[in-house]
């Protein structure tokens, strides 16, 4: 099936309520994180790929790689736009770009995702097959941010760490850990202090293996250092020692 590209490119308009707003006057990151996952889930939907469709071939989506940009900041009461396309196959992720525009169209936020399908028996990932309407969906050379979100580094000697509990309001559908969840996380590793002055300004997370309710992890963080202006974070599942995300972060005024 061909589909037409003014379908390929879904526009969402959103305005921003109070309790978005963080003690900055800004948007949570985590919620904008939020919002970008809930419009890739409606146009999945529109076009029968969403959970309930993929669950009628027992595979089911799983997000691998999430790199987002900030630009700007949307504040209370902004009118924002949000746009997701699909870009097609890169080896097993399914790439999906976003960008969130102000009401005037100022960029605000870049983003990029890669995705896999998983087989509902094995958890494995699985190639859908060539005349899949999938390999279709999807826009070439037009992108948010081009590169594919790279692999991240295992933490060997943390400069700190803390530790987290999964708890039932963490958990989704699939009784894992939300995903916006362990970005939720790793934004409390960093003081108020901090987010008075900055705000995420770059953000990538890797999901390495899922968190489920009670399990314990322990998240090791390295500072930045002055040829690497980013922090780096790996959470470790205590039961086994698994790696269940890896994340870098780096921090901005706007």
């Amino acid at each position: 099936m061909k589909y037409q590209e003014s379908d390929l490119i879904l526009k969402l308009d959103n305005k921003i309520p109070s309790y978005d707003v963080s003690l900055n006057g800004e948007t949570k990151f985590y919620t904008l994180c939020n919002i970008l996952l809930d419009s890739a889930a409606a146009h999945a939907n529109k076009f029968q790929f969403g959970y309930h469709d993929m669950q009628k071939e027992n595979v089911y989506w799983v997000l691998s790689r999430f790199h987002i940009i900030m630009h700007e900041y949307p504040k209370m009461d902004d009118f924002i736009r949000v746009e997701t396309w699909p870009k097609g196959v890169n080896k097993l992720f399914f790439m999906r770009d976003y960008r969130i525009l102000s009401e005037d169209d100022r960029l605000l936020t870049s983003a990029t995702t890669a995705w896999l399908v998983l087989d509902g028996n094995t958890g494995r990932p699985k190639k859908m097959e060539a005349n899949n309407n999938l390999h279709d969906f999807h826009i070439d050379d037009f992108h948010a941010i081009e590169p594919v979100p790279d692999k991240l580094p295992k933490i060997a000697e943390p400069d700190r760490q803390m530790s987290v509990q999964a708890r039932y309001s963490d958990l989704d559908i699939n009784k894992h850990v939300n995903a916006v969840k362990y970005i939720e996380w790793v934004q409390d590793c960093y003081p108020q202090d901090l987010y008075e002055k900055q705000n995420v300004k770059e953000f990538q997370i890797n999901y390495q293996s899922e968190t489920r309710f009670g399990e314990e992890v322990e998240i090791r963080i390295r500072k930045a250092e002055k040829t690497d202006p980013f922090e780096y974070l790996e959470g470790i599942r205590a039961s086994d020692q698994t790696a269940a995300f890896r994340a870098r972060i780096r921090f901005g005024d706007f």
